[in-house]
C-alpha cells in the first residue's frame, strides 16, 4: 500500500491514510489535493471518506479515527434469551452485534443501573424489545460454577 505524505501542520485520520485534516478544519484527500465536504452536527464537523479497506465512513473532526476495533481477548458467554451480548466472568456485559451506526458496528460495553439495592441492565432481544434483567440472574446463567 502506497504511503502519502501528511503536510506539515496536517493531521493524519487514523484507518484513512488517503485523507488528514489541514489547519483550516478541512479534510483534504492526499492523493487528489482536494477538500472534501465537511457537514456541522452535533457542535461538531464531519466528513465522509473511504478507509484503508475501501469502506465508505463518516469521520470526527475532533477524533480522526475510522478504524474498527473488536471484542477484548478473554473469556465470554452469550447471555441466555440476548444473543447480541456477551458477559464476562467479571460482570461487563458486551453488546457485540447489531450495534448500528453510532457505533460503527463496533462492540461496545452496557452500562449498569442500580434500582433499589440491586445492579441491573439494560438488554434488547432479537426482535427490539427491550428489557431491565438483574445482573445476578444473568451472571448465575452464564456461569452457574461461580
Amino acid at each position: 500500500m502506497y504511503k502519502y505524505q501528511t503536510p506539515k501542520n496536517w493531521k493524519p485520520i487514523a484507518g484513512a491514510a488517503q485523507y488528514a485534516l489541514n489547519q483550516d478544519n478541512f479534510v483534504v484527500n492526499l492523493k487528489t489535493c482536494k477538500r472534501v465536504k465537511r457537514y456541522w452536527r452535533n457542535l461538531q464537523y464531519h466528513s465522509y471518506v473511504y478507509d484503508d479497506n475501501g469502506n465508505y465512513k463518516m469521520v470526527n473532526h475532533d477524533t480522526l479515527t475510522v478504524e474498527s476495533y473488536g471484542l477484548p481477548d478473554e473469556e465470554m458467554t452469550v447471555v441466555e434469551d440476548y444473543p447480541d451480548y456477551k458477559v464476562t466472568p467479571y460482570g461487563a456485559v458486551w453488546k457485540y452485534r447489531n450495534t448500528g451506526r453510532r457505533y460503527r458496528n463496533n462492540p461496545f460495553l452496557v452500562g449498569t443501573t442500580d434500582i433499589g439495592d440491586k445492579e441491573y441492565i439494560r438488554l434488547k432481544t432479537e426482535d427490539g424489545r427491550a428489557h431491565w434483567v438483574r445482573m445476578e440472574k444473568i451472571m448465575e446463567a452464564a456461569y452457574p460454577d461461580y
